[in-house]
């Protein structure tokens, strides 16, 4: 089922813009000869403004839309007795946005504008990666929130749950500090440039893949796996399943246990949330990749964030700095259902 919100109503241009021209067409160039009775000649004494099908660019809807989404120019012809030009044929001018189709009907640049879905998975298929609306349980709210959606990895249709974004900054470590209450909450904005968690997203996800950037820009898949749902009080997943990847990250990080800094579910003596800079996520004993600290000593790494154990990096062939536990430029969790 889609749901759609109907966007603001625009006011667009009712007068004809006339652009580029195809052909050259004079403006009055001359006057059709008259009789020695001064009466008027072929053209009934109309002035000739333009050659006889000769062509140019037409377009009747705001300028600014022309040539953004699906909307384009149309051409208008100079009659037989270039006395004027017939109408704009050809031209698509702004429309409705409609919700199943992957193009911008409207031309304002943003793909299904307004539209709500249930999952990224619902989403055209053919649209592009980006941020849409969604109300996964179809109920109809008046405000749905915004989701990131990778439509291209794997079939697309994945949401993005989290992302975390390394940052000379040292703001990343700290935005993890995720306390228990909070663990089905949102934070930060859909975007693969910045940090964001959208807890809520485990409600529904059935299949996980978790993704990694290093620094120089290379993208691995860590692994994918599949779960019957997850367990509301400690974030245990159901009957975990690896598809592929990582075996070791794959325990670590998902099959295993969660923490935060005020909520103990790990597998490990120790809490390991408390033991890693506060950094909530999923943990066994403790980790292969973390979201915002490091391994080595000093393990704050001044804020920087993400972190990849680095002998997982290597078999990912992926940039290493040197040290056991390499900064990553982003770790990503994608869900879908």
């Amino acid at each position: 089922m889609l749901l759609r919100v109907i966007p603001r109503a625009r006011t667009f241009c009712a007068a004809t813009t006339m652009l580029t021209m195809i052909a050259a067409c004079s403006s009055k160039t001359r006057g059709f000869d008259r009789d020695a009775g001064g009466a008027s000649g072929a053209t009934g004494g109309l002035d000739k403004i333009c050659e006889p099908g000769a062509q140019e660019l037409c377009y009747g809807g705001p300028p600014s839309t022309m040539g953004a989404g699906l909307c384009r120019a149309g051409a208008r012809t100079c009659n037989d007795e270039g006395t004027e030009y017939g109408p704009c044929e050809g031209q698509i001018q702004p429309a409705i946005e409609l919700c199943d189709t992957p193009a911008d009907e409207n031309c304002d640049g943003i793909i299904n504008e307004g539209c709500i879905y249930p999952s990224c998975a619902d989403v055209p298929a053919g649209s592009p990666s980006g941020v849409y609306l969604h109300d996964p349980g179809a109920s109809g709210a008046a405000e749905a929130p915004a989701v990131y959606c990778d439509m291209e990895s794997e079939g697309g249709g994945w949401a993005l749950l989290y992302n975390s974004v390394g940052s000379d900054q040292g703001t990343t470590m700290a935005f993890w500090d995720i306390p228990y209450l909070h663990r089905f909450g949102s934070k930060g904005q859909p975007s693969l440039d910045t940090n964001v968690y959208q807890g809520w997203l485990y409600h529904h996800g059935t299949e996980y893949r978790d993704e990694v950037e290093d620094i120089q820009g290379k993208v691995a898949q860590l692994f994918h796996a599949r779960s019957a749902g997850i367990e509301p009080d400690t974030l245990h997943f159901k009957a975990p399943e690896l598809v592929s990847g990582d075996s070791e990250i794959y325990a670590a990080q998902f099959a295993a246990g969660w923490s935060s800094s005020d909520f103990d579910g790990d597998t490990f003596a120790e809490n390991c949330s408390v033991k890693y800079s506060r950094v909530t996520q999923h943990y066994s004993s403790c980790w292969r990749y973390n979201l915002g600290s490091d391994a080595d000593s000093p393990v704050d790494d001044g804020g920087w964030g993400p972190h990849l154990h680095s002998a997982s990096a290597r078999l990912l062939g992926l940039h290493v700095d040197g040290s056991g536990y390499t900064r990553v430029k982003r770790i990503s969790r994608w869900v879908r259902w």
